[in-house]
């Protein structure tokens, strides 16, 4: 792969959605660094904004019109640093996010806020940490939507749904270090891997996983579908912490709708499950991602021993592979390697 050079996402319009082009590079300025990726994942987020998805949000953002680079997370080494950047230096191994952007990962330099940025553990491989940031602040948020923190959730009974996949896999790794309870709802062949994960219980997602669950969580995690939002509420106590959702309706209704008819539409559809939780619960969150302070300290504690596995991995001139990895929702993280 030559220097200098981006995977341009063209638009579900376009015949070819993909195509390699030269990227233009910047100097970091002030509170950033520039970094050559060596690896970089493609997320669910990704192959929806592909197809279009979130458009009128992202691009309130200015980062929702094609052409456009895709991607959130990084792993690589800093081949420059800006003004009053402190603690980070040329050369150093690095892993980190950029929030959504018409500027993303998916290139051989990524300019990044040097905040949004953690040193990487001599015992893991650029591959190992691309996979982590996007995925763990997201779970981290939802985590907090819920009320659970480090220091509340020893002993409490916590049910994970969608713990097949990259967040429930990683909130079930941190909940269990936390000392919670983890009931984890995943397909079958995962059962080994949830347990080993730290989960008590795994529960199969294709044979009526809440028939046999009693109202007796403080609290519920829902990373795997909307449809089953109301019956997660349904198995929180009388006094639970809460709930909260990274599948909720509210890009898609505002896409459909527009600002203002999807927003109300949002918050009447948010209001009705809000109203399901039992007596003495008041948490109920919609997560969307955004890059947090306290998310990525506490993934810089863990970040040496939580996991996630990878599934495709791939150069940048193959980077439509990895969206397909993803969209045909196959095992394993997808990575690509910008840098081979």
């Amino acid at each position: 792969m030559m220097d200098d050079v981006e995977l341009a996402c063209l638009g579900p319009a376009s015949a070819d959605r993909f195509a390699v082009r030269p990227l233009t590079r910047r100097p970091p300025g002030k509170g950033e660094i520039e970094v050559r990726v060596e690896a970089t994942s493609v997320n669910p987020i990704d192959v929806r904004r592909s197809d279009g998805y979130g458009a009128r949000l992202f691009r309130l953002m200015k980062a929702g019109r094609f052409p456009l680079v895709l991607g959130n997370d990084f792993a690589g080494s800093i081949t420059a640093v800006g003004e009053d950047v402190q603690n980070l230096s040329t050369g150093d191994a690095v892993f980190g996010l950029k929030p959504a952007s018409a500027n993303g990962t998916h290139a051989t330099h990524v300019i990044a806020k040097a905040a949004h940025v953690l040193k990487a553990a001599a015992s893991r491989e650029p591959c190992e940490l691309a996979i982590l940031p996007y995925s763990f602040v997201t779970m981290y948020l939802a985590l907090r939507g819920t009320g659970l923190t480090r220091d509340n959730a020893r002993g409490q009974d916590v049910l994970v749904h969608g713990a097949s996949g990259g967040l429930g896999l990683l909130a079930v790794q941190l909940l269990a270090q936390w000392g919670a309870n983890v009931t984890a709802i995943g397909w079958a062949d995962s059962h080994s891997l949830l347990r080993s994960a730290g989960a008590s219980n795994a529960v199969d997602a294709a044979s009526k996983p809440f028939a046999g669950l009693d109202a007796h969580f403080t609290a519920t995690l829902n990373f795997a579908s909307w449809d089953d939002d109301l019956a997660l509420i349904g198995c929180l106590r009388t006094g639970a912490l809460g709930h909260a959702t990274t599948v909720h309706p509210l890009l898609a209704t505002i896409d459909r709708l527009g600002w203002v008819r999807g927003a109300v539409a949002s918050m009447t559809i948010k209001r009705r499950h809000r109203m399901a939780l039992p007596a003495g619960c008041r948490r109920y969150g919609w997560t969307l991602f955004r890059p947090d302070q306290e998310a990525l300290t506490e993934l810089g504690a863990v970040s040496s021993h939580i996991f996630l596995p990878v599934g495709c991995s791939v150069s940048l001139a193959q980077g439509p592979a990895a969206f397909a990895h993803v969209r045909d929702g196959k095992q394993g993280r997808a990575v690509i390697r910008p840098s081979d």
